[in-house]
């Protein structure tokens, strides 16, 4: 059998993780930004709102 791999890209899915966990937030602009350290400036995703 062939070896395949398969990437798939799930927009806005860790800032849709983060609302589900925190309903506080589910109504407000929400950015996921990557460590500080070593990813200078870099927004991983957002949700609906804040893409407005």
């Amino acid at each position: 059998m062939e070896k395949s791999i398969l990437h798939v890209d799930c927009n806005k899915f860790y800032a849709s993780v983060e609302c589900l966990y925190r309903p506080e937030i589910r109504n407000k602009p929400v950015a996921v930004g990557g460590n500080p350290e070593s990813r200078h400036g870099i927004i991983l995703t957002k949700n609906e709102i804040a893409s407005k």
